[in-house]
């Protein structure tokens, strides 16, 4: 979702530096897009350990979850450009389209609210539905399962490298999406790289 839906995330970037930089942790951005599309228990388990920031991990996780849910409430947020379009498409063809995002459901919710896309998806899969976070391939293998379907029959859209990682993992198709917005993520373990969600409406059939 952020990143391919929606371009949230130099939203969360911005508020987790400024975060970190209030409690004199000053992250180059190389070693913060190590952290997109993983999960936050992985991240903020790392960084404060590093940092050796004045909270928990639990309690850095809880208070990075207020303050996305906040920043969305206040921001407008728009469809990346073509995946309105694309959507459309794939319902239009019958294709079955789930949202696996390591994203809290009620900020995925909002998100989806807000960009009025919630018609387009057949099943939600949030972070919280899953034990292990990307890498992993369980948010990836969830959404296969509901569907009744096989990893030869699934693509996946992914803006990171861990999510990249994650359904490759899963065994399935996966086009990375290079958002210059996500940071400079390696996509290179992806069947298929594009520069513009638009690419996608030519692998269609």
């Amino acid at each position: 979702m952020d990143g391919v839906l929606v371009d949230t995330e130099p939203l969360y970037v911005k508020m987790n530096k400024t975060f970190l930089q209030q409690h004199n942790a000053f992250i180059e951005d190389e070693e913060y897009n190590q952290f997109i599309g993983i999960s936050a228990s992985k991240m903020w388990c790392y960084l404060q350990e590093k940092y050796s920031l004045p909270y928990t991990s639990e309690e850095l996780i809880s208070l990075e979850k207020q303050a996305k849910y906040d920043i969305l409430s206040h921001t407008d947020l728009n469809p990346i450009d073509g995946i309105v379009d694309l959507l459309i498409r794939l319902k239009q063809k019958k294709y079955q389209i789930a949202i696996a995002s390591s994203s809290m459901k009620k900020n995925i919710d909002l998100i989806l609210s807000k960009g009025n896309l919630l018609q387009y998806f057949d099943v939600i899969i949030s972070g919280e539905d899953v034990q292990n976070g990307k890498p992993a391939p369980d948010i990836f293998l969830k959404a296969m399962k509901y569907f009744e379907q096989q990893a030869e029959n699934c693509t996946v859209i992914e803006d990171s490298k861990n999510g990249v990682l994650a359904a490759k993992t899963a065994n399935m198709f996966c086009i990375g999406f290079q958002n210059k917005n996500s940071g400079n993520q390696d996509l290179s373990q992806a069947d298929k790289i594009i520069h513009s969600i638009k690419e996608i409406n030519s692998l269609i059939l």
